[in-house]
């Protein structure tokens, strides 16, 4: 065991009744920007998803999920009196982040959309969000909720940041956005825990300065975003995480009473492995920042 410091180079319908600090103009607003995304995969429907427009010449962020291997993309819009459809292209992906970003194909005379801004700075737990989407096909539903934890990392990728609330989505919410008592952006919708199969009051949302990071690279850069990696597996040294490696690997001797994260894989031919780095080693800062989780990880990485 060592210890080391490692330097790095066609409906609106309201659910869940909360009171409600949101105004129904925001509401409004929110649900014409918010489009259904159907994906076709060799002529036959793959399913459909929430997106939103996030400029006004037709720039859609929807989730990676939500497109993936699809053929065709046909986009809805809000309008009782018109089920017409429109193209999309897909013009930039980030499958770690569960993102992508489609150009709406709509007539000229359509344009400028209804759209909303993304807001990557500010969400506090307690505050009020609203999602907005299509859970199990019922289509442009709104429900209320507040945010519950502004950290929650490690479902998607330990890069990406997700925003816990309760406003209560479903599958065909996906993509959709949450949106702020401004109507702004401060997450997409991306999944939910489902322990009984069913609504547990526990959803995630891809946090908005993730959002917005990972739609700057989209415009600015071609093929998938990339990230930083180790190629090293970390696990943090907190009680449930020693008490993992206990179970596990009950060979190895596990530090106590030490922050910091401990190393459990390495590849072979990653940087660290080059640089001698070793399973079980014992990782207590980056760059002379100290780490406890892989929050801290992704704050000095990225």
């Amino acid at each position: 065991m060592r210890i080391i410091a490692l330097f790095v180079i066609t409906f609106m319908m309201v659910v869940n009744f909360a009171s409600a600090n949101i105004p129904t103009e925001i509401a409004e607003k929110a649900r014409n920007a918010t489009v259904l995304v159907a994906n076709e995969r060799d002529g036959v429907s793959g399913g459909f998803g929430s997106g939103i427009v996030v400029s006004p010449s037709g720039l859609v962020l929807t989730n990676y999920h939500v497109i993936h291997r699809a053929n065709r993309l046909k986009v809805f819009f809000y309008d009782p009196a018109d089920n017409n459809y429109y193209d999309a292209e897909i013009i930039g992906i980030d499958p770690v982040a569960d993102l992508a970003l489609l150009q709406l194909k709509v007539d000229k005379k359509m344009l400028p959309l209804e759209f909303l801004l993304i807001e990557s700075e500010e969400w506090k737990v307690a505050d009020e969000v609203m999602a907005i989407g299509h859970p199990m096909g019922i289509q442009w539903t709104v429900s209320l909720g507040h945010i519950a934890s502004t950290i929650r990392t490690g479902k998607i990728s330990p890069y990406v940041s997700t925003l816990q609330h309760s406003a209560e989505i479903h599958q065909g919410n996906s993509g959709g956005a949450l949106i702020n008592v401004a109507g702004d952006i401060v997450g997409i919708n991306t999944y939910l825990m489902m322990p009984e199969k069913g609504w547990s009051g526990i959803a995630y949302a891809i946090r908005g300065d993730i959002v917005k990071y990972s739609l700057e690279r989209m415009l600015n850069e071609e093929g998938p975003v990339k990230y930083p990696a180790f190629r090293l597996s970390l696990r943090g040294l907190n009680e449930f995480g020693v008490k993992w490696i206990k179970e596990n690997h009950p060979n190895q001797t596990v530090p106590e009473n030490i922050f910091g994260m401990i190393i459990l894989t390495v590849e072979e031919d990653s940087w660290a492995a080059q640089h001698g780095i070793e399973s079980f080693d014992v990782v207590v800062a980056i760059d002379g920042n100290p780490i406890n989780n892989m929050l801290d990880v992704r704050t000095i990485v990225m």
